[in-house]
């Protein structure tokens, strides 16, 4: 089944509601990745390098880029977690609400947060920003 884009939200709680971060124009889904090390050793005939899992998943990064306006309650509530960053033990909260019949989401927890933008003759001025993942999303 193919899942269009536009309808698919970011969400970030806000106290106890989950509300939409405005003017989004595009995301970037987490690029986990399974952890390894260099499994050699010295006597190891083969000229391949060998690898094992370490039985640990890197969670990634969700990246997404929005037209800027600096009053925007969700861009303000955004600029205050950098200016202000959660104490360990109460990080922030986000989900990914996909834009099928099923409304499919990604809830993950954020542990850091990126923010920054582009103002480029002929477009409108942007901002752009990161969400480094503590853990895994939780899939449907």
């Amino acid at each position: 089944m193919v899942i269009r884009g536009k309808g698919t939200v970011l969400h970030q709680m806000i106290g106890t509601v989950y509300t939409a971060v405005a003017q989004l124009i595009s995301l970037d889904l987490p690029d986990m990745e399974s952890e390894t090390f260099e499994a050699d050793t010295l006597d190891n005939a083969n000229a391949a390098i060998p690898h094992k899992g370490t039985g640990r998943t890197e969670g990634g990064s969700v990246g997404f880029e929005g037209f800027l306006d600096p009053v925007l309650a969700s861009f303000t509530t955004l600029l205050a977690l950098l200016t202000t960053p959660p104490a360990i033990g109460s990080e922030e909260s986000y989900k990914i609400i996909f834009a099928d019949t099923g409304t499919s989401e990604w809830a993950f927890t954020g542990a850091g947060l990126s923010i920054g933008g582009t103002v480029a003759l002929g477009d409108g001025v942007k901002f752009t920003g990161g969400i480094k993942l503590d853990g895994l999303p939780t899939f449907p």
